[in-house]
């Protein structure tokens, strides 16, 4: 036994100290910092106490991975940069768009882009790259859950091996694997312990001959000024509006097809909205505009395109985003589940409200929850109680459910106020949840508007609007449908369907006053 330990600690020593030259070597305060998911035990769990005899068993978390924040310097042909980047099992790992990002306007330009019906990202070479936000955004939690990532990978079409590993809730991917794939190097300079991305040169251009002279050129014709018109948008789905002219800047709104709206200058494609007295400047792409007429200013000062929806329901109009997050049932209260009691709401709403309560921490909004524990939650008054605490701040309060009906129902819905039926904040979000979840696969059913004697029928939406808080509850699928199930049966399911909420979520701020 004695020698059988000794063997043992020869190896340990063998394997710390033959660290990999592509990624450098890991020091030991990083070591101690490092964050091991041991196998068996759910991450959604970690660190909290199950009753024995409530718990089903849920899917486990994937075998033991050493990940640390990576502490190499980067360069990009010379310059410093500073993405977000982890070292697991030795190797540094960066988000795909942050490369791309980085890279573009270098001879090993690509694109990304997400495919959702084959759940691959489509890596595009030679492409433009095409922002989206949150490029070298560095998040920071005290957390980190990470599985390898499930997403293919599509060069050019065609399927490549990279390998990849999802880290709360971004992908991330091999340096010197998507180096190799995309054409240009990453080599770890030990010396100074910095990961050197480097393009290839551009080849010299071909000089060209001197053109023949020729008489005196007519002096070109002046460009005609631009003259304010009225354009239609033409698009088949819808058309954003931005702050300013490119992808970079901030969405606040989009045009429906068939939207008139009032052109005052287009420069680099990119159109500017008159507004009238409005005062803000909102941009949209020339590409998708068709001129109607010019523009009559006897006509008076149009409308604003994009008019922010004020939730007079709200008390209080701050400019600090906060959501009351709230995982239904918990405690004695199982809530919906399928047929040998393997899922239930009491877990899987609190496993996907955790992911959502960090995402939405990240973007710097403030979350209050309901239930942080498994034996939490079975009174419904409780959630009356948490938001008459926090009305005088609250903007939201968004309650995750998953439905059920001991039938063959399968699909998406949205419980929203009854008050916006005709249109209005919980609307706003009813739809954009309902938008991102299709990304995911979910069939999709409808928006919920469903009156009681006493105002909305559902508990929550109904003690929120007396309160004047916009609520929503969000019926991701049915957990006794077979089909539905899979939605929801493991632990990269449940990020999934929290980053859609947060997906959605940010988008009602968009729009939405708070």
């Amino acid at each position: 036994m004695r020698l059988k330990r000794m063997i043992a600690l020869l190896c340990a020593s063998l394997y710390i100290l033959t660290g990999t030259a592509a990624a450098g070597e890991i020091t030991k305060e990083e070591t101690e910092q490092q964050i091991v998911l041991e196998a068996g035990v759910p991450a959604a769990e970690e660190g909290r106490a199950v009753s024995q005899n409530a718990a089903p068993q849920m899917p486990s978390a994937r075998a033991a991975l050493k990940t640390v924040p990576s502490t190499h310097k980067v360069t990009v042909n010379g310059q410093a940069v500073s993405p977000q980047a982890y070292n697991i099992d030795g190797y540094n790992y960066f988000k795909l768009r942050d490369i791309a990002f980085l890279l573009s306007g270098t001879t090993a330009s690509f694109d990304v882009q997400w495919n959702g019906e084959k759940n691959a990202i489509d890596l595009i070479s030679g492409a433009v790259y095409t922002a989206v936000g949150g490029e070298m955004s560095v998040a920071s939690s005290s957390t980190l859950r990470v599985q390898e990532s499930t997403a293919k990978l599509l060069l050019d079409g065609s399927g490549v091996s990279i390998k990849g590993y999802n880290i709360n809730g971004n992908n991330y991917y091999k340096i010197a694997d998507v180096s190799t794939a995309m054409g240009f190097t990453a080599a770890f300079e030990s010396a100074t312990q910095t990961v050197q991305i480097k393009t290839p040169s551009a080849p010299d251009p071909e000089m060209q001959p001197e053109p023949d002279p020729e008489g005196p050129q007519e002096p070109a014709e002046p460009e005609e000024p631009f003259v304010t018109g009225v354009y239609q948008v033409k698009v088949s789905d819808y058309l954003s509006v931005r702050t300013g002219p490119g992808l970079t800047y901030a969405a606040v709104g989009k045009l429906t097809n068939g939207t008139e709206i009032v052109v005052d200058s287009i420069t680099d494609n990119w159109a500017h909205i008159m507004v009238g007295d409005d005062g803000s400047d909102r941009y949209c792409s020339a590409d998708y505009l068709v001129r109607v007429k010019d523009y009559d200013t006897s006509e008076g000062e149009p409308e604003p395109v994009i008019k922010p929806v004020r939730p007079e329901r709200t008390s209080n109009i701050d400019g600090k985003m906060t959501v009351i997050v709230d995982p239904g049932h918990g405690g004695s209260d199982v809530g919906a589940h399928n047929e040998d009691g393997s899922l239930d709401e009491k877990h899987i709403n609190l496993y996907v409200s955790q992911y959502l309560e960090e995402y939405l921490e990240e973007a710097g909004v403030r979350v209050i929850m309901v239930r942080d524990t498994l034996e939490e939650g079975s009174s419904l008054s409780l959630r009356g109680q948490i938001m008459e605490e926090y009305v005088d701040t609250v903007d939201l309060f968004f309650s995750v459910h998953h439905n059920a009906a001991n039938t063959t129902a399968r699909g998406a819905e949205a419980l929203a106020q009854i008050v916006d039926k005709d249109g209005g904040p919980t609307r706003i979000l009813a739809e954009a949840l309902l938008e991102e979840y299709e990304k995911l696969g979910v069939p999709i059913r409808q928006v919920v508007f469903r009156e009681g004697s006493n105002g909305d029928y559902y508990y929550t939406n109904r003690v929120a609007s007396a309160l004047g808080i916009p609520a929503l509850t969000s019926e991701f699928c049915f957990i006794d449908n077979e089909e539905d199930q899979k939605l929801i049966d493991s632990e990269e399911d449940w990020q999934a369907e929290a980053l859609a909420q947060f997906h959605a979520i940010m988008r009602y701020f968009e729009q939405v006053e708070y």
